[in-house]
């Protein structure tokens, strides 16, 4: 197994085949051990890969966690056939597809929904997440965690927003509260409003809207950002960086999509990201690939050297610039 790159696809299928059997006759603790190498291995035997995945837990997680060459209709077919902890471990993975999605969304306990909602990687169909959203009706740490999803839909999220409102509302009004019926109902009804607000804000394209919810959620910050470029959700990641840097969406685009980089140094800087988390933007943000490596380093340098105040004050140029335009006569 140290080089399976060596073999062909009918050597490793046989090889895999022999492995099968003989791990069949094995103590559970030699078929951990074989369990823990081979999920390292990207094109390990598939039939070894599905037989490990489908044994007991403590031998099937290094499998199902992390493994490359367990096939998604194989964990679909865990999903169906196994227990809630097999399910609870695929919910782990780096990345787990809407076909599987679909499937944990279904079988998977409150726990597994849970570990699912939390996972990054995890990618959900429409009706996976209208499954899984209507499952999180009586579940409070799994409605926090899909409202803090940058991909469950506005209309879910609204959804999910009201029942935990309500439910926060009852607390409210409990034994010895300090708030008045007319209290609680008042504040829910400011956040009812400025929900139907961002509906009736036709002039926004879709992640304005998406970036505005983050933003009135808390959530919109430095982390998103880089998470929206990891994902290739360029305008989402458009929309919010000029609002965190309060610059109009031509100027933010402009600075996006500028090919010195400089705006975007500036900005980056102004809002305080660390060197290696401009360094990963500068790299997602060389979209043609015309950036070359001397331009880089020039831009990263002057990044090192660059203070935020300072940074700050140029950003404030780009405003003013902005205003100052947009009262220039035609």
């Amino acid at each position: 197994m140290a080089t399976p790159e060596s073999y062909s696809e009918q050597e490793v299928a046989y090889f895999g085949e022999i492995m099968v059997h003989i791990a069949a006759g094995v103590e559970a603790m030699v078929r951990q051990h074989l369990s823990e190498t081979v999920a390292a291995v990207a094109n390990a035997p598939a039939a070894l890969v599905k037989s490990l995945a489908n044994d007991e837990i403590a031998i099937a997680l290094p499998i199902l966690t992390t493994s490359e060459a367990l096939a998604e209709k194989d964990l679909v077919e865990i999903v169906n056939n196994q227990s809630q902890e097999h399910l609870k471990a695929i919910s782990k993975r780096p990345t787990v597809s809407e076909r599987v999605t679909d499937a944990l969304t279904v079988k998977g306990d409150d726990e597994v929904l849970e570990t699912l909602a939390d996972n990054i990687g995890a990618r959900f169909s429409r009706g996976g997440m209208e499954t899984i959203t209507s499952r999180a009706k009586d579940n409070e740490k799994l409605s926090q965690s899909l409202m803090k999803r940058h991909d469950t839909p506005d209309d879910l999220t609204k959804d999910i927003f009201w029942r935990v409102s309500w439910a926060m509302r009852e607390k409210m009004l409990g034994k010895d509260s300090e708030f008045s019926v007319d209290d609680v109902d008042a504040m829910l009804k400011e956040t009812e409003e400025w929900f139907d607000g961002q509906d009736a804000r036709s002039k926004l394209n879709p992640a304005q809207k998406f970036i505005i919810r983050k933003d009135k959620l808390g959530q919109l910050d430095n982390d998103l950002l880089i998470e929206l470029l990891r994902e290739d959700k360029v305008p989402e990641f458009v929309a919010g960086i000029g609002r965190l840097a309060k610059i109009d969406p031509k100027t933010a685009s402009q600075t996006v999509f500028d090919p010195t980089a400089e705006r975007l140094a500036v900005v980056c800087r102004a809002l305080d990201m660390n060197f290696d988390l401009f360094a990963e933007i500068l790299m997602l943000t060389n979209f043609d690939g015309t950036r070359e490596h001397e331009a880089t380093d020039a831009i990263l340098g002057i990044y090192e050297q660059l203070t935020p105040k300072a940074a700050g004050r140029a950003l404030r140029f780009f405003r003013t610039r902005k205003s100052g335009e947009d009262r220039a006569p035609a």
